[in-house]
C-alpha cells in the first residue's frame, strides 16, 4: 500500500515545517487509556460517539491510519513509547504492572524525556504512569503493600523516567494505592481503605488518601496540564508534556455534565468528556499564543477493553474497534491499531497518511527533530517518521512487531501479518484450550485484502517461502536485541525465546 497524502493545499513551505534553525516546538503527547480506533468519529463515520475536538485535530493535522501500539496492553505499550524499545526485551513478557510494582525502566536507560532534556526542553509527566517505582517499605514490612507513604518513592518518574516534573498516579485508576504523587512524594498519606465505590465495576479495594477522588481524576490532570502550559509560556523554555490519561479505562466515571451525552451509556459519555477536556487544552494553547509552535499528538495505549461489554455496544450500532478484529489484549488489529493524530499549529490541512508506524517511533522522530544522535543502546526499535511530518518523504520502517496480552508476538510487513500463535493471544475467541484444538500453529493474513483477519493463509503453499523469510527476520530481531540498523544489543533476559513464546 502506497503512502497517501490528501488535501494538502495551503500548507506552509517545507522550510517552515522544520524546526532546525528555528524556535524548537513544544511537544504534547496525549495518551488515552483503552480508547478504541472506532471510538473517534473522524475515523469511524458510524461511531455513536461524537468527538468534535478530536475530529478538528484530524482536519487540521496528520491522521495516521496504520499506526500501532507495540502491545495490546498498557504497561508494555507505555514502556515502548518512552524508551523506543520493545517491552518483551525486558523481564516483563506478558501482562501489566500494578500499583505496587517496581520500576520497569532500568537504571541508565535513556527515555524520551531524558532525550528532550538533553536538548534543552523542560519535561513533565501529568497522569497515569504504570511503569512502576519503589515505594518506601514500612519497618518490618512483610510484602510490597506494607508501604510508608510518608517517605519518598525511588526509581520513579523523575529518576528513571527522566522527567523534570511529575504529578499523577502509580497505575490504572482501578489499582490501589489511591494516592497522588508529586515528583517523588505522595501528596497525602492514605487514611482509610476504599471499598467498591457505589458499586463501581472493577474498582479494587485498597488504601486511599483524603485528597483522592477517582471521579475528579481526569479533570484534575487536564487542569494541571493547562496550568503547566501557562507556566511554560512565562518561562520561554520549550517543553515536552506527556499527558497519559486515566480514561476511558475503568472505572468509567463521566462527570454529571457528561451523563447522557451519548445513546450508548457511560462509556460513550466518558469518551465525550475526554474530547471536551482536550478541546479546552487546545483552546488554552491558542489563547496563550503557543498553538502555532506546539506539536500535539493524540493517541491511545491499546485498543478498547472487553469490560465495556463490546457485544452490547455493537448491538447499539457502535463498533469501538471499527472494522478490526479483536480488542485489548489481542494480537489482532483491534488490540493495537491506534488512532494517531498529529497537529502542528495550522501547518496541515487534513492529511491522511497510510504509512506503517509504531508508537515506539515517537522517540526517533523527535530525536531527529532536535538533532539528537541516538546511541547504540538507545531506542533500538524506533524509526523516525519526521520526514512524514515535514512532507520531505516517508519513514524507513518496513515492519513492526506486536505483543499480545498473554505474551504472543506477530510480525507485520505492509502487506502481510504473521502471528506466531494459533489464537488471539488475549481474551477474544479463539483463546480457550478447547478453542485452539485443531488450529494451525501460526496465522498469516493478507493485510491488503483481508484487514479484518478472517482468512488464515498459513497453509497456502504460495506463502511457504515468505513465512520462512519472515520467521528468520523475526529471529534476527530477537537475537540482535534491536530491529533497527546498528550494533547488536543485549535483551534483559537470556531465555527470551521461551518467554516471548515465539515458537
Amino acid at each position: 500500500m502506497k503512502n497517501t497524502w490528501s488535501c494538502l493545499a495551503g500548507l506552509a513551505s517545507l522550510a517552515a515545517l522544520s524546526c532546525h534553525g528555528a524556535d524548537k516546538p513544544n511537544v504534547i503527547l496525549v495518551l488515552a487509556d483503552d480508547l478504541g480506533y472506532g471510538d473517534i468519529s473522524a475515523l469511524n463515520p458510524q461511531s455513536k460517539i461524537e468527538t468534535p475536538n478530536i475530529d478538528a485535530l484530524s482536519r487540521g493535522g496528520i491522521t495516521f491510519t496504520d499506526a500501532h501500539a507495540t502491545s495490546s496492553l498498557s504497561t508494555p505499550s507505555r514502556y515502548s513509547i518512552l524508551t523506543g524499545r520493545y517491552s518483551w526485551r525486558t523481564t516483563l513478557k506478558k501482562g501489566v504492572g500494578v500499583g505496587y510494582s517496581g520500576p520497569m525502566i532500568t537504571e541508565g536507560r535513556a527515555t524520551l524525556a531524558s532525550m528532550f532534556s538533553e536538548s534543552g526542553y523542560h519535561t513533565a509527566c501529568i497522569g497515569k504512569w504504570h511503569l512502576g517505582w519503589n515505594w518506601a517499605p514500612k519497618a518490618g514490612a512483610k510484602n510490597e503493600k506494607d508501604v510508608d507513604f510518608s517517605q519518598p518513592i525511588t526509581a520513579g518518574v523523575t529518576e528513571r523516567g527522566g522527567f523534570d516534573y511529575f504529578y499523577g498516579i502509580a497505575a490504572s485508576l482501578d489499582m490501589p494505592p489511591y494516592v497522588y504523587v508529586e515528583n517523588d512524594r505522595a501528596t497525602a498519606v492514605p487514611d482509610s481503605i476504599s471499598e467498591r465505590m457505589d458499586g463501581l465495576r472493577l474498582f479494587r479495594s485498597g488504601p486511599i488518601a483524603p485528597d483522592f477522588d477517582p471521579r475528579e481524576c481526569l479533570e484534575n490532570f487536564f487542569r494541571r496540564a493547562m496550568n503547566y502550559v501557562d507556566a511554560q509560556k512565562e518561562s520561554g523554555q520549550p517543553f515536552f508534556l506527556y499527558l497519559p490519561l486515566t480514561a476511558p479505562h475503568t472505572p468509567i466515571l463521566p462527570s454529571k455534565k457528561y451523563e447522557g451525552k451519548t445513546s450508548i451509556g457511560p462509556y460513550g459519555d466518558f469518551v465525550v468528556m475526554i474530547d471536551d477536556l482536550l478541546g479546552e487544552l487546545v483552546a488554552r494553547l491558542k489563547a496563550n499564543g503557543q498553538w502555532d509552535n506546539t506539536i500535539l499528538i493524540f493517541t491511545s495505549d491499546n485498543g478498547c477493553a472487553p469490560y465495556i461489554n463490546i457485544p452490547v455496544l455493537e448491538r447499539q450500532g457502535h463498533y469501538p474497534s471499527y472494522i478490526y478484529r479483536g480488542a485489548k489484549t489481542d494480537i489482532y488489529e483491534g488490540g493495537h491499531r491506534m488512532p494517531l493524530i498529529v497537529t502542528w499549529g495550522n501547518r496541515y490541512n487534513q492529511v491522511i497518511d497510510t504509512s506503517l508506524v509504531s508508537l515506539s517511533d515517537l522517540y526517533a522522530t523527535f530525536a531527529e527533530m532536535v538533532d539528537h544522535k541516538l546511541r547504540d543502546n538507545e531506542a533500538e526499535d524506533s524509526y523516525s517518521f519526521w520526514r512524514n511530518l515535514t512532507r520531505t518523504g516517508t519513514t524507513d520502517r518496513r515492519d513492526l512487531i506486536s505483543l499480545s496480552g498473554f505474551g504472543y508476538l506477530a510480525l507485520r510487513v505492509p502487506d502481510l501479518k504473521l502471528i506466531f500463535w494459533c489464537g488471539s493471544g488475549g481474551q477474544s475467541y479463539p483463546t480457550k484450550p478447547e478453542d485452539l484444538v485443531g488450529l494451525p500453529d501460526m496465522q498469516l493474513y493478507d493485510m491488503e485484502c483481508d484487514v479484518r483477519e478472517r482468512i488464515n493463509l498459513i497453509d497456502d503453499p504460495k506463502y511457504r517461502k515468505t513465512v520462512e523469510e519472515l520467521t528468520a527476520r523475526m529471529r534476527s530481531y530477537v537475537d540482535n536485541g534491536r530491529s533497527t540498523p546498528g550494533k547488536p544489543q543485549k535483551n534483559d533476559t537470556d531465555n527470551h525465546w521461551e518467554q516471548t513464546k515465539l515458537f
